[in-house]
């Protein structure tokens, strides 16, 4: 969905641009591309954000062929335009009627040794049946199935990827955290058959931004006042606990504990739940107009807004990784995040670390960052340093590692 709607594209989209940039970027690998669904949307992604490499698809021929006619009719018009809305909702109910939304693979076009990895979904059935192909599946976390009351009934996909998993299958996850929990889940799992590998942020979109003019004009263009503020970046959910760091907050403006020009900004989209948050804002009416929320920012206008902030606060109760306290790092910024998860693998020693229900000890931190400029001076050396810590050529080379390591086996 992410490539019609960019305010809708997920981690898991942004994490698999950089694998498959750098993947294609390698001597060491000779990549295909299999759509298990979205066929069209996904070659036409691959068409523009490569326009100058020819990535080849496993899917059916005739799957393809379809796929491009969509493609063709489509290419005149804006992405979010009245004619793509129904040419794909007319293609969509084609193949609901046909039963073919779901691609299927020809075994006889993948050579012996193939590996086929699937990043988010599920390892198609017809792959499954493929003796001759290595499967690897990624688990970025198992929060819907440790935590479920923080998801509507029915989101079941992180638990169909892994019941695919075959007993030879491999499996990569995104921390040692996540590892923990599957192999302790499911202990049909062999721990030696799943490896961690870190995920990193991105250096061309999350940096130190010294401009004080590019920074006064993201001020302006989210109404971010004049004065230093606290900032949070996360889809406005419960499991992202942004009513309790609301909570926090308030207790600390409340008490008068910090100065009267500091706001708390809250970037990110509204998510499941979001009036759980409301209510926090409507039990104080003084302190709503100490909160700024930003709604969707794009990615050109997130560094200068990281940059801008005082500190970052993340008391999220659960990750698989945590990218946004490991963004905010990699801009210089002071961070304050939970201690639990995989959070403490992301941030290190470089970050404050707290208990995700711990009132007292949010609301101290906050203060401290607030009050000494040397606290935070020393915390953002320390961000700039673990940050470095995590890159994309990284993640592509573990990959890599692997890929050689299930051939080998």
């Amino acid at each position: 969905m992410g490539y019609y709607y960019n305010k809708s594209k997920t981690g898991i989209g942004r994490i698999v641009d950089y694998l498959l940039a750098g993947l294609l970027d390698s001597p060491e690998v000779q990549l295909s591309l299999a759509a298990p669904s979205h066929l069209a949307e996904t070659m036409r992604y691959a068409q523009d954000a490569y326009p100058n490499k020819a990535v080849p698809f496993v899917n059916r021929s005739g799957d393809q062929f379809w796929a491009g006619v969509e493609n063709g009719l489509l290419r005149p018009f804006g992405r979010s335009s009245l004619p793509t809305k129904a040419i794909r909702y007319l293609f969509y109910q084609s193949r609901k009627r046909l039963r073919a939304e779901q691609a299927d693979f020809n075994g006889i076009e993948l050579p012996n040794g193939t590996i086929y990895h699937a990043p988010f979904y599920a390892i198609p059935e017809a792959i499954s049946r493929m003796p001759r192909v290595h499967k690897v599946q990624t688990v970025s976390d198992l929060i819907p199935i440790i935590h479920p009351e923080w998801f509507l009934s029915g989101e079941d996909s992180v638990k169909r990827a892994i019941g695919a998993i075959p007993p030879d299958g491999w499996v990569v996850t995104i921390s040692e955290a996540t590892k923990e929990d599957l192999c302790n889940y499911y202990p049909h799992i062999h721990p030696e058959r799943v490896v961690p590998i870190h995920l990193a942020a991105a250096p061309s979109l999350f940096y130190p931004v010294n401009d004080a003019s590019r920074k006064q004009a993201v001020r302006a263009k989210y109404k971010l006042g004049e004065g230093p503020y606290l900032l949070s970046l996360a889809t406005l959910e419960p499991r992202k606990n942004i009513d309790h760091l609301i909570r926090c907050f308030s207790r600390l403006i409340e008490e008068k504990s910090i100065p009267g020009e500091v706001t708390l900004v809250l970037v990110g989209t509204k998510g499941w739940k979001f009036d759980k948050i409301t209510s926090e804002l409507s039990r104080n009416a003084a302190i709503q107009s100490r909160i700024v929320f930003t709604g969707f920012v794009p990615d050109e206008d997130l560094a200068p807004i990281y940059a801008g902030a005082v500190a970052f606060v993340y008391p999220s109760l659960y990750e698989g990784f945590g990218l946004p306290p490991l963004e905010a790092m990699q801009c210089g910024l002071p961070v304050i995040t939970s201690n639990v998860s995989s959070l403490p693998e992301v941030v290190g020693d470089a970050a404050i670390q707290v208990a995700p229900t711990d009132q007292d000890t949010l609301c101290q931190a906050m203060l401290t960052l607030v009050q000494s400029d040397t606290r935070r001076q020393e915390l953002a050396v320390r961000a700039l340093e673990q940050a470095r810590l995590f890159s994309w050529e990284k993640h592509t080379a573990q990959h890599i590692d692997l890929y050689k390591r299930i051939s080998n086996d």
